[in-house]
């Protein structure tokens, strides 16, 4: 074996590998006298070692979850991806979110770009703005798998959307809040924020159901809550104040505490129906003091996970379904534990 051609590992390496003194791997490279038979079988085995072809290096799937919306939202998707990365290992998630009233589309859509660059796909929640569709568009004609999570951007060029029917969402709030009216008249304030497609969706289906089923009831006006409590606390009370109760309130966003504050400290929390969207922490404490009436929510959790498959189906070469559709739940103070 003619060793003096060798271009391979450093002798450094080698006598890691083989367990031996750097000088004495290189006599045994160089063929010099003075070295055992049983050093130089380890300085062979370490080279045959060293030339295998390397298995090549374990890196996870990589996908940034870039959320705008409400604090609690942003949350409450932040537990759900944390949970969702410390169960499966093979899968790097990190999330970066913002607030509906923080938003600069300017800044979101260079943070959409920024994010595609450093990983291999993208889930996004975000409203419809002119500035982050065209990012989405930039990216995905980059190859870079983008998923649309909760509300749908389709206009954006996004591959896929994950999440419920959320006209169907609107229409059974109406329904419940109907029923729950009975023959009651009266007028129902409709708090909305941003545009969100899936905000738009909720009061179109809301609208037409209440229409259609229950005449007798009417939306009076539309409050904007920014996705804020204090925010919304300040524009209820401010509509109460100047148009008296209404029948109902429907919150087709977040800021359902100040909302329940609101309507508490009017004194009208009990005869007014309150139902709104999205099951968490403060959901939950209205519910469960009777504040609201019901929630209409859905599985943050699958959503998440349904949206990874849906990025790996597509870096895979596979076509996703083009909607993850996750059902449409509702709770009331009976069954929100």
């Amino acid at each position: 074996m003619n060793m003096k051609a060798w271009k391979g590992p450093t002798i450094a390496d080698i006598a890691k590998v083989c367990g031996l003194g750097t000088a004495t791997v290189d006599r045994v490279l160089n063929e010099r006298p003075g070295v055992k038979e049983s050093s130089r079988a380890k300085v062979q085995a370490a080279l045959e070692q060293l030339a295998k072809p390397s298995a090549p290096e374990f890196r996870p799937l990589r996908i940034a979850f870039l959320c705008e919306s409400g604090v609690t939202f942003n949350r409450t998707l932040e537990t759900a991806v944390e949970d969702y990365g410390r169960a499966n290992p093979g899968v790097e998630c990190n999330i970066t979110c913002i607030t509906t009233a923080g938003l600069d589309p300017v800044k979101f859509a260079n943070l959409i770009e920024r994010s595609a660059g450093e990983s291999d796909g993208l889930v996004i929640v975000a409203r419809e703005d002119m500035m982050i569709n065209r990012a989405i568009r930039n990216v995905t004609a980059r190859q870079t798998p983008v998923v649309s999570l909760t509300t749908d951007l389709p206009m954006s060029g996004r591959a896929a959307f994950v999440g419920s029917d959320q006209t169907s969402a609107g229409a059974t709030a109406a329904y419940l809040m109907g029923r729950a009216l009975g023959e009651r008249q009266g007028k129902i304030l409709l708090v909305y924020s941003a545009p969100y497609r899936a905000q738009e969706e909720r009061e179109l289906g809301f609208r037409r159901v209440l229409r259609a089923e229950f005449g007798q009831l009417e939306i009076d006006d539309r409050v904007n809550s920014n996705d804020d409590s204090e925010h919304s606390y300040r524009h209820v009370m401010k509509y109460v104040e100047d148009h008296g109760a209404p029948a109902g309130v429907y919150n087709t966003v977040g800021g359902n505490l100040g909302i329940g504050r609101a309507l508490r400290d009017c004194g009208i929390d009990r005869s007014v129906v309150f139902a709104g969207h999205e099951l968490n922490v403060n959901s939950k404490l209205l519910l469960e003091g009777g504040e609201m009436d019901f929630v209409i929510a859905h599985d943050i959790d699958a959503e998440v996970a349904q949206s990874v498959i849906a990025v790996q189906a597509l870096i895979e070469g596979q076509t996703p379904p083009p909607s993850g559709r996750v059902p449409v739940r509702i709770y009331t103070k009976y069954n929100c534990h």
